[in-house]
């Protein structure tokens, strides 16, 4: 290793050679290491350098900081898209799908459950789809729960909506 260190450290002072300056006939500035008749011996000026760090202030610079935290909402402002409360759908209604909102986003630790009329319909679905041909008529109810890391219930939101059956009437004849 030491002789690594020598040889690079040699090379360099033969690399120092010396530089010449001269003038073509055209009166264009040539630089060279071979001295000419006419060739002006320039001052080789040395290259500049700059020391490295110690190796503690580059480990205490690039270091993660631990108060860098982000911290985590505690409440949202959610908007449900699709369905406003008290609603009345038609049983022969096509299925639609929700849209879900939430102002800050929803944090990646905390979850969101949707419940219709009590069943799960999924964690972390922010478009769930109602068919209302797969619904009873009458009242139902969508609820949406927001839960952080523990599972613990940060905030509710709930839309009551009905299904409403045409009735046809028969011709009397």
């Amino acid at each position: 290793m030491r002789l690594v260190v020598l040889c690079c450290l040699l090379s360099a002072n033969l690399a120092q050679a010396e530089i010449y300056k001269t003038y073509d006939k055209n009166g264009n500035v040539i630089f060279s290491d071979v001295p000419s008749a006419d060739a002006q011996q320039l001052e080789a000026k040395p290259i500049a350098t700059v020391p490295a760090l110690p190796r503690s202030v580059i480990d205490e610079k690039t270091k993660p900081k631990k108060d860098n935290k982000k911290s985590l909402p505690t409440s949202y402002k959610m908007t449900i898209n699709g369905l406003a409360s008290e609603t009345i759908l038609q049983k022969e209604q096509e299925p639609f799908n929700l849209g879900i909102q939430f102002e800050p986003a929803l944090a990646k630790e905390h979850t969101l459950q949707v419940f219709l009329d009590g069943q799960d319909m999924g964690k972390n679905n922010l478009s769930p789809q109602i068919s209302p041909s797969s619904l009873e008529r009458g009242q139902h109810r969508l609820e949406f729960k927001v839960l952080d890391a523990k599972q613990n219930i940060m905030q509710t939101q709930a839309i009551d909506f009905f299904i409403q059956h045409p009735m046809f009437h028969g011709s009397k004849k």
